[in-house]
């Protein structure tokens, strides 16, 4: 026989040693369940972390959501109580006569000058058209 030819003895010895490296590989039927069970509670971890995470921040919109709502409500009741004053005469006189300067027919308004101001002459309302020269 010559090197180049193998004998049966031989084949059937790799042959065996082959299958022996692939059953090396092979999961065992006592580890196959705990290695399911490992990525089981992996996938468990990561679903349970993303859902807390999710919880944490939904939680956080309602409370900005809240504290919204009650400033808003507390502004409604401000412009309420604006809208009852606007509908009151003495509050819309009060108004114009603060806000606006008017006067009633007859009054003279008055505008304190603070101390130190220097005060420009002013021309009379009317200029002297020559009557009474």
């Amino acid at each position: 026989m010559s090197a180049a030819s193998s004998s049966p003895g031989d084949a059937s010895s790799r042959l065996h040693q082959a299958r022996k490296r692939r059953s090396s590989y092979r999961l065992s039927s006592g580890r196959l369940p705990f290695f399911v069970m490992l990525v089981l509670l992996c996938y468990l971890a990561v679903s349970f972390t993303t859902q807390f995470s999710r919880l944490s921040g939904m939680r956080r919109d309602v409370q900005n959501i809240q504290q919204q709502i009650q400033e808003l409500e507390q502004k409604n009741a401000a412009l309420r109580t604006e809208l009852r004053n606007a509908q009151n005469d003495a509050y819309i006189e009060k108004t114009a006569r603060e806000k606006l300067g008017l006067v009633k027919k007859n009054e003279t308004r008055v505008v304190p000058v603070p101390a130190g101001t220097e005060l420009k002459k002013l021309a009379p309302p009317f200029p002297n058209n020559g009557v009474g020269d």
